[in-house]
């Protein structure tokens, strides 16, 4: 399961962490959380999202163990399919500006954003893993587009 869908949790962990080596040891202990209620688990409609609720949630015991704070991590971002080299950089530029705007953002509505369009949950999904309603993860996930549409204007 994790052959599948490894890319996604670490993307989202290293997005929710800051940095790469924070993220690499919260994917070992997601792993490991993992190969440990393997046999318990429920039956899976989307094992994606089962995985990356597990990884939020370490992250979560993560940041109360060590309660250190921090900015999102960059997402890397190349576009093979540029036309030409300036279209390449500028998309480029807009992907490094957009990351500084969601480094801006509250931490649990950057969370939201990680959860919902990097790790691909549903709004219910993002909702049942930061444990709120889908009400206030919708407001969040609003809010979040509100503030990044206002600052890339």
């Amino acid at each position: 399961m994790l052959d599948a869908h490894g890319g996604a949790v670490l993307a989202t962990l290293r997005r929710l962490c800051g940095n790469h080596h924070d993220a690499d040891d919260l994917f070992q202990e997601t792993a490991v959380r993992v190969w440990r209620t393997f046999e318990s688990r429920p039956w899976l409609r989307s094992p994606r999202a089962w995985l990356i609720t597990i990884a939020y949630r370490t992250f979560l015991d993560d940041r109360k163990r060590v309660r250190h704070s921090g900015s999102a991590s960059q997402v890397e971002v190349v576009d093979y399919r540029a036309e030409s080299p300036t279209g390449g950089l500028e998309h480029a530029e807009t992907c490094n500006e957009l990351n500084q705007q969601i480094d801006k953002l509250a931490p649990d509505i950057r969370q939201v954003i990680t959860l919902h369009y990097m790790g691909g949950l549903t709004i219910r999904q993002t909702a049942a893993a930061m444990e709120t309603s889908v009400a206030i993860t919708k407001n969040r996930l609003h809010a979040a587009l509100k503030q990044l549409r206002s600052a890339l204007k």
